[in-house]
């Protein structure tokens, strides 16, 4: 059962049948060498535990991410994934092929209400547009549901796909924290962003102005 909807996905809590897609979306190296700070190493059983007694149990808010399944044509699918067809395709595999990542918010500093944003997809569902669908619906969750005063985040030097998601969503650079993370070789900076609660609703109005 979703969480929530937006016009492509469906958002809700996590499962156990999840286990098998989130290990192959943390183990996909197009994926951590985009998103994840920590060392590239193989993941398995012992990280999906982690993960939901570490994470999962103590963020402020966890969704995964489900494509409606009338999208499904919109999937890309990568050389030698087993894609099955008609009667013989069952709901775990619905689950697997619809599987699209998770988006999570944590508290920052809870006092000052400043959750730190991530969000986190396969490549079968890149270039949809589904990032931007995602953090739109954190941003308006967060503000109108939650009462934050703050959403932050971090973004690698070099992954110029995710800044522009977060430039169009009203995220604003506040800083630059140099030679953060060694990735591929070499060190690169972390871009942080921002957004205020009355950076949302200037820019809900702004919006709605328009309409």
């Amino acid at each position: 059962m979703a969480f929530a909807t937006t016009k492509h996905l469906k958002l809700r809590a996590c499962r156990e049948s999840d286990k098998d897609s989130y290990l192959a979306q943390e183990n996909d190296q197009r994926v951590t060498r985009t998103a994840s700070p920590v060392f590239v190493v193989p993941k398995g059983d012992s990280s999906w535990k982690e993960v939901q007694e570490k994470f999962f149990s103590t963020s402020l808010l966890v969704v995964i991410v489900e494509v409606k399944r009338e999208y499904a044509g919109l999937r890309k699918w990568d050389e030698g994934e087993i894609r099955k067809e008609g009667d013989e395709k069952k709901q775990e595999d619905w689950d697997k092929e619809l599987y699209a990542g998770y988006a999570a918010l944590n508290f920052k500093m809870p006092k000052n209400r400043d959750a730190r944003f991530g969000v986190t997809l396969i490549p079968q569902w890149w270039g949809n547009g589904f990032a931007t669908e995602i953090t739109e619906w954190i941003l308006q969750h967060g503000f109108e549901q939650l009462n934050l005063h703050r959403i932050s985040l971090g973004v690698f030097e070099g992954n110029a796909a995710a800044k522009r998601v977060y430039d169009k969503c009203g995220f604003v650079q506040e800083g630059l924290t140099r030679k953060a993370f060694w990735i591929n070789g070499r060190w690169i900076d972390e871009i942080l962003m921002g957004i205020l609660d009355e950076d949302y609703w200037a820019r809900k109005n702004r919006l709605a102005g328009k309409a």
